[in-house]
């Protein structure tokens, strides 16, 4: 079994259409949850920078998350609506590490 596949996207939007980005995230969020391979997908919003939000999204392997931008609301909402109003991005993935030795200090 693949290892399960972390996203961690930080996105940012003009801050007067900060509540409709809420939103549209949280629709999105709540379709991408309905996915069989999605374990998690939370939207967070920063408390001192009104259009700043964050998205940790989980997924069971590599396959399920090419599942999951393949989808027809990855096209619509993400791509459809969230894009537009982003004026800044970040995304990066991530795959467990398996047994870190911490480093000699």
């Amino acid at each position: 079994m693949d290892a399960h596949v972390l996203l961690v996207a930080t996105m940012v939007c003009e801050p007067e259409d900060a509540d409709d980005f809420a939103r549209v995230l949280g629709e999105f969020g709540a379709a991408c949850r309905e996915e069989d391979g999605c374990l998690s997908f939370e939207v967070l919003r920063s408390d001192g920078t009104p259009g700043r939000f964050v998205s940790i999204e989980r997924y069971v392997d590599a396959a399920a998350f090419a599942a999951h931008r393949a989808s027809e609301h990855f096209r619509e909402v993400g791509l459809g609506r969230v894009m537009p109003l982003t004026t800044e991005r970040d995304v990066q993935l991530y795959v467990p590490a398996g047994d870190v030795t911490p480093a000699a200090g």
